[in-house]
């Protein structure tokens, strides 16, 4: 497709390469993905990419911020400047490029929903009908700190969640964002401490319920859908962003799994288990370890809903669990997906020396990724590396690293 323009480009934080053809992005990346992971692997990498890279986003964070108006034509040195006024300004939108406490006021977006503007819209002019102010991230003053917009691009569920310091008029909300998403939950959480966080001190449900349910659908590799799994998603809930290039993931992974035919899978760093449950029916156990424990409470309700009973949840440091429980090797396979820091020292060198014959690693920052292969390629041979466009728009890629013991 033809590269996009947006009046904001350049100035918001969301998107950093609109302004090359959506081809040119994925060379680009993939470029600097080989680049990366040259000393360990040579061949073509291919890419799957985001069959439409317009309105792919499933969650957006919005953030509400009282700040100086900036003059194009402000000039340091103008003695005069010493004892003028400041102009302030009320912006909801992404951050400003390279600044925490400023916002973009966005009028344009290609990213989450064709919806999202004129939601927006009615947000401001709610605000301004009720007086409200946005936060200032300065003198922490304010009462609209947040915005979370989710949807389930496979169901067209979905939930939007404001974040206050303080009381508001709940009903007039609700009808500002029901004018917009007139079917979405609707909540709002308390949020008074100092970092510049969505996170809630507390959650209300202003209208349906706390959660939504999405699902992806898996497919074989003629393309044929031969499973199904349901997520239930809270506000907090983690699941990849871009739900239709991530079941294409999945999807691949689970065909690596077929071919593998493990009797037990670890699913390390699993989330909500989405990889645990996506290849229950192909293993006799799986066992998904994660420190988050909202994500393990998310996947033992998961893991209901979809009526599997072979995963169990761990909530644990990867590093701490591999120290309690060693990995059992015989007709094992370890799935690898860790946070963007990667993976800790110790559970690097606990998976490199298991013994397990076929590890699936799963990153989203290729430069931890070619770090940890140090390490990995004293005792394993890279079969395959692949990578998914998750992320258009942006300088970041998933890769799929397939490893085989020697």
């Amino acid at each position: 497709m033809c590269k996009l323009t947006c009046k904001h480009f350049k100035e918001c934080g969301g998107c950093a390469l609109l302004d090359l053809p959506y081809a040119e992005q994925v060379a680009r990346k993939r470029a600097k993905l080989a680049e990366l992971l040259q000393p360990f692997w040579t061949a073509e990498i291919p890419v799957t990419l985001t069959d439409n890279p317009v309105y792919f986003r499933n969650k957006v964070e919005l953030g509400f911020c009282h700040q100086v108006k900036w003059d194009p034509n402000y000039n340091k040195k103008d003695p005069a400047n010493k004892t003028r006024p400041l102009v302030f300004e009320q912006a909801l939108g992404f951050k400003l490029k390279g600044k925490w406490d400023r916002a973009v006021d966005i009028e344009e977006c290609f990213l989450f929903n064709e919806k999202l503007i004129p939601l927006l819209k009615a947000v401001r002019a709610w605000a301004a009908a009720e007086g409200l102010e946005y936060y200032d991230q300065r003198k922490h003053t304010g009462v609209l700190r947040h915005l979370m917009v989710r949807e389930g691009k496979n169901t067209g569920e979905g939930m939007v969640v404001l974040f206050v310091t303080n009381d508001f008029n709940e009903k007039t909300f609700v009808a500002a964002v029901e004018s917009v998403f007139p079917t979405f939950n609707i909540m709002s959480a308390v949020n008074n401490g100092l970092a510049d966080t969505a996170a809630p001190e507390s959650l209300k449900v202003l209208k349906g319920q706390d959660s939504f349910v999405e699902k992806i659908l898996l497919t074989d590799g003629a393309g044929k859908t031969e499973r199904e799994v349901l997520f239930k998603l809270s506000p907090q809930s983690f699941f990849q962003t871009n739900t239709k290039t991530a079941q294409k993931m999945y999807s691949r992974v689970r065909g690596l799994v077929k071919k593998i035919a493990p009797k037990m899978i670890y699913d390390l760093y699993g989330g909500a288990g989405s990889f645990s449950l996506s290849c229950a029916d192909l293993c006799q156990k799986s066992i998904c370890v994660e420190s988050v424990a909202p994500a393990i409470y998310n996947g033992l309700e998961n893991a209901k809903i979809n009526g599997v009973k072979n995963v169990q949840f761990f909530c644990s440091r990867v590093e701490d669990f591999v120290k309690q429980q060693p990995i059992e090797k015989k007709d094992a396979l370890i799935i690898l997906d860790p946070p963007r820091g990667g993976m800790h020292p110790k559970a690097v060198k606990a998976v490199a020396e298991s013994g397990v014959k076929n590890v699936l690693y799963i990153s989203c920052n290729p430069v931890t990724l070619a770090n940890e292969l140090k390490t990995f390629t004293q005792y394993y041979n890279l079969v395959g590396v692949e990578a998914f466009d998750f992320f258009p728009h942006s300088e970041h890629i998933e890769t799929l690293v397939q490893m085989e013991l020697k």
